[in-house]
């Protein structure tokens, strides 16, 4: 059976958006504005408030918070870093030192994939708003068919981030006081985030296919009312 035997009966050929759009539309909205607040706070892994004398307060995909960490470098040991710095940062004697110790290998790969999810996602958004204000008829259902497609790839890389940091990001060879540590709400926002871009994603397949089956019936009714005309 074809696109043209899948037509609904109360199929409304010239609605512009379906309700499976605007839903899609809704929850990419949402899942944006969680991956965002996941991607920039510093909030993935925390230590526990309740234990007095930690070294480490919490960290995010770019920043780290200590409450006391000694430098290992330093050898008269008076040297400690407190409060948030970011993790590049070329101000702080000493910090860039121990940057292999607050970024492994783990980190970096956490890191990496994340941030194709981050940027999948805006190009997910670019792509809605050119379906949206600027996008000609004949591409819509491509275009459609893209956004899915990308959310789809942007979410395997957010899921295989997760994965990577979930299961290391508390162990003991990472931060100090490993045994108060947790895994936060910026970690959580992440997860949601990218269970939304799979369900967003299959949103936008569906719709590319009602518009699909919009545009067959769209030609079906002009045939009906223009019965004489014949293509050249």
């Amino acid at each position: 059976m074809g696109l043209a035997d899948d037509i609904l009966p109360d199929t409304d050929a010239y609605r512009e958006r379906t309700t499976t759009g605007k839903f899609a539309l809704a929850l990419g909205f949402v899942g944006s504005v969680l991956i965002v607040v996941a991607f920039v706070t510093p909030n993935w892994l925390e230590g526990d408030p309740r234990f007095y004398g930690t070294q480490f307060e919490k960290l995010g995909l770019w920043s780290h918070c200590f409450r006391s960490l000694p430098d290992h470098n330093d050898l008269s040991n008076t040297r400690f870093y407190a409060g948030c710095r970011w993790i590049f940062n070329p101000f702080t004697e000493g910090y860039d030192e121990i940057r292999y110790m607050l970024v492994p290998p783990f980190f970096v790969a956490t890191q990496f994939f994340f941030t194709i999810c981050f940027v999948g996602m805006l190009i997910a958004i670019g792509l809605v708003l050119m379906y949206l204000l600027c996008i000609d008829d004949y591409y819509r259902v491509k275009v459609l068919r893209w956004i899915g497609f990308d959310l789809i790839v942007a979410g395997a890389c957010g899921t295989i981030a997760l994965i990577i940091f979930g299961a290391q990001g508390d162990g003991r060879d990472f931060m100090p006081d490993w045994e108060q540590n947790y895994l936060s709400w910026s970690f959580g926002l992440a997860f949601v985030g990218v269970v939304f871009m799979y369900v967003v994603a299959v949103l936008f397949i569906v719709e590319a296919r009602i518009m699909q089956r919009k545009e067959i019936a769209r030609e079906s009714q002009e045939k009906q009312q223009y019965p004489m005309e014949r293509t050249v």
